[in-house]
């Protein structure tokens, strides 16, 4: 009997195994990202937090340091001779008593040789208080007047000088548009961040919900 009951339990009981339970969990891989009210506080894969985190940003930054100066150069040269930045050249005409002999190795220029602008220029420089004209029109001795001459007019030497030559930047226009990309872009850049963690805090609360 004993014989017959030791065989019925051996038969009945099920066979051990060394393997363990299956599990319902997921894996530690597949588990979500930390998450707060608003949605994850992290990027969902590393190389993503690295580059939407630090690269994007850093791209932006660039972008707007480059653009700023590009942008600026460039609006400058559209609005230069409009806002009246950039134009005719002005003379000065000091009386040469005023510089009690300092004028001795200056080069003398004849009145005759001067252009009807130049001449304007001289007569107004002249009647003006501030000894100051702009030369509209050809400036045939722009060389001369550049280092300084004395002019004798209605028996009186002055001393005439250009005191400015006013003259335009000289660079791309396309400078302003190029700049102004680059700003804009610059600026979506560093946005970058707060754009996606919002964007990735949508997309977790629409999971969600279907989920329920």
């Amino acid at each position: 009997m004993s014989d017959g009951d030791d065989t019925a339990s051996d038969t009945n009981e099920p066979p051990v195994t060394d393997e363990s339970p299956a599990t319902d969990e997921p894996p530690a891989t597949d588990k979500p990202p930390a998450t707060d009210e608003t949605g994850p506080v992290e990027p969902t894969a590393s190389a993503e937090s690295l580059l939407l985190t630090y690269a994007a940003p850093f791209l932006g930054v660039v972008l707007i340091a480059i653009g700023l100066p590009l942008a600026i150069v460039g609006g400058y040269v559209v609005v230069q001779d409009g806002v009246g930045l950039c134009g005719n050249p002005t003379i000065t005409a000091t009386p040469a008593d005023e510089y009690e002999g300092a004028l001795a190795t200056i080069e003398t220029l004849p009145v005759e040789d001067l252009t009807s602008a130049e001449r304007e220029a001289l007569e107004e420089a002249i009647d003006s208080p501030l000894q100051e004209a702009k030369v509209d029109g050809e400036m045939a001795n722009r060389g001369t007047l550049l280092e300084g001459a004395i002019v004798e007019y209605e028996g009186d030497r002055y001393y005439v000088q250009i005191a400015s030559l006013n003259s335009c930047l000289e660079v791309a226009p396309l400078l302003f548009p190029i700049g102004a990309i680059a700003i804009i872009v610059g600026i979506l850049g560093v946005l970058t961040p707060p754009i996606y963690r919002k964007m990735a805090g949508f997309e977790e609360r629409m999971r969600n919900e279907r989920t329920r």
